[in-house]
């Protein structure tokens, strides 16, 4: 099973330290979550953070062979041309270890303070993910879509080949379609195991009806475990409910949550 964590929220220079010791404890990929903005007039569970695709840029030079990721980012936020060549920019620079985690979004005021409607930000989203592609592999055609209409152009093109690969995080039937229509993984918030091996019965089911074939990397976000018989119980539990992969969330005190833990990471890893 692939083991990665998030290293957020990378608002100081210590992540370089967070991501240098992540990559030696041996953790497949590292991980940054993106909130644009938040409403100022109601209560909100999370702080804006700073723009992971920066922040990964960052990461990459410090590493060698972690897999960079965001869970998850709201990339139809911004101009498809800019965004498809950031990210063929990080992938270049980082030779090809870019997994672009991607979600609709949910709150309103990152899209009323981005000029961007909120209606219609999956719709939006589908059509996005089918034009970063576009864009990464044939630029010189031109593209008339519903959202969006670009010319043809020359534009850099990343290093792997047909771009990276898109993971979809979502949470309802809308998205459930995006992923196994679009995607090629899936990103789950914490779930109870019975519920995660539903999801991956749901998304199988979903990608045979789309016609889609292939691997399709389920990851899920988790708290890590406590000990070492934790660590190996929960890898089984996790494989047998159909999961490929866990983005281990601490609470705080990075690097120092894991590295006081080096076993209980090693036996996740080995196991």
């Amino acid at each position: 099973m692939r083991i990665g964590v998030k290293i957020g929220p990378a608002t100081e220079r210590a992540v370089k330290r967070v991501a240098e010791e992540a990559e030696k404890a041996g953790f497949d990929s590292v991980w940054l979550s993106e909130r644009v903005a938040i409403p100022l007039n109601k209560p909100h569970p999370y702080q804006p953070t700073v723009d992971p695709w920066i922040g990964l840029s960052f990461v990459a030079a410090v590493t060698e062979h972690v897999t960079l990721g965001t869970s998850v980012s709201q990339i139809a936020l911004r101009a498809p041309v800019l965004m498809a060549r950031e990210l063929a920019t990080l992938d270049r620079l980082s030779e090809g270890r870019v997994i672009v985690g991607a979600g609709a979004g949910w709150v309103e005021e990152e899209f009323t303070s981005t000029g961007v409607p909120f209606e219609t930000r999956g719709g939006r989203l589908n059509e996005f993910i089918r034009l970063l592609r576009h864009l990464w592999t044939s630029p010189e055609e031109p593209w008339q879509g519903k959202h969006f209409t670009i010319p043809a152009v020359g534009l850099i093109k990343p290093s792997t080949h047909g771009g990276p690969p898109i993971y979809i995080g979502a949470g309802g039937p809308p998205g459930l379609r995006r992923a196994a229509k679009y995607g090629d993984g899936f990103i789950a918030v914490p779930l109870p195991l019975p519920a995660l091996a539903g999801l991956r019965q749901k998304l199988d089911e979903m990608r045979a009806q789309f016609g889609r074939e292939g691997p399709f990397p389920l990851l899920v976000q988790a708290a890590p475990p406590s000990t070492v018989p934790e660590a190996k119980t929960m890898v089984e539990q996790y494989s047998a409910a159909g999961v490929d992969g866990l983005i281990l969330t601490y609470e705080a005190d990075l690097p120092n949550a894991f590295l006081r833990t080096r076993d209980v990471v090693q036996a996740l890893i080995e196991s």
